[in-house]
């Protein structure tokens, strides 16, 4: 019995540390364009990288764009482009990127 509550409240507490850490990765655009680096499985990208809003880009897009330097852009999964830039999506005080493909 001991052990099962024990269980119960490992589990109650690493789901609640999820949810906060998805909160705090996705309250700021430019937390957003890291952990969507993150979980694309760009660690080092992630934490080096200091993203920056692209004006021209968010004007083209109608939506913020935030970009990332050169050096920690990834081809993506086809092989036929850097994912350099990122719109930004908000949903009431989240933020979620998404890659965009660069303009040729």
């Amino acid at each position: 019995m001991k052990l099962k509550k024990t269980i119960e409240r490992i589990i109650i507490t690493v789901a609640l540390f999820i949810v906060i850490l998805v909160i705090i990765m996705s309250s700021s655009p430019k937390n957003s364009v890291r952990a969507s680096l993150l979980f694309s499985g760009r660690v080092t990208s992630a934490l080096q990288c200091h993203p920056k809003e692209n004006r021209v880009m968010t004007k083209a897009e109608k939506a913020p764009v935030w970009s990332i330097e050169k050096k920690y852009s990834y081809l993506d999964s086809s092989g036929s482009y850097y994912q350099q830039d990122f719109k930004i999506h908000q949903f009431v005080f989240l933020n979620y990127a998404t890659p965009i493909p660069t303009s040729a």
